[in-house]
């Protein structure tokens, strides 16, 4: 772990950066919220979180120029970790939208399917969590843990290999994702009290 990591909160105006940070700040990390992209350049992690549209968030970041430099920050092998929407940002495409999302993940986001069930739709609320396999998010967290979910749409990476958790919501529904440097989750660390806390903290001791 780097000594004093400095983590980086991407604003993109579609975001509940302010939740994020509180969260980061109670662990004692050093966090920062990050208008400029070039401010990019001196972090040793980096948070993407979202809420809203996948098209309104990838515009935001394609303007201010967040786009190309996330990008060439993952291929330094920065870790980052989306959330919630930003986590979807990180596939290629969404069927929210038409933009092309960030493309660190193969694989496509896409409605969920609460078959005959008639769930309401998004996806609102407390949901057990199922561990896939060991996982570096998931370090010291209990398999079938609840934690806080508020989404329409679902994360599908080709490779189910790089699955780490799942949920359960009218289907099987991929919660959280680890490669290599890529980290993400479906549901929201820091509105799912100690355990959400926990996400962070693993993700932070990675550094």
């Amino acid at each position: 772990m780097t000594k004093d990591p400095k983590v980086g909160i991407v604003d993109h105006n579609y975001a509940n950066i302010h939740s994020v940070k509180k969260a980061l700040d109670f662990l004692g990390c050093k966090s920062l919220i990050i208008h400029d992209p070039k401010e990019l350049e001196f972090l040793d992690g980096i948070v993407l979180p979202g809420v809203g549209a996948f098209d309104s968030a990838m515009k935001r970041l394609n303007e201010v120029g967040f786009t190309e430099k996330i990008k060439e920050i993952a291929k330094r092998g920065i870790p980052i970790i989306g959330v919630c929407m930003g986590m979807q940002l990180l596939f290629k495409k969404s069927q929210e939208g038409s933009l092309e999302g960030l493309g660190l993940i193969d694989g496509e986001v896409t409605k969920i399917d609460v078959g005959l069930e008639k769930l309401k739709i998004p996806h609102i609320g407390w949901n057990k969590t199922h561990k896939n396999r060991k996982s570096v998010l998931m370090e010291n967290v209990n398999d079938r843990e609840y934690f806080y979910y508020v989404h329409g749409f679902k994360c599908e990476p080709t490779d189910k290999s790089i699955i780490s958790s799942h949920t359960v919501y009218g289907e099987e529904i991929c919660s959280s994702i680890e490669t290599e440097n890529i980290f993400a989750t479906q549901f929201h660390p820091e509105k799912s009290g100690i355990k959400g806390l926990e996400i962070y903290k693993n993700f932070i001791n990675g550094l």
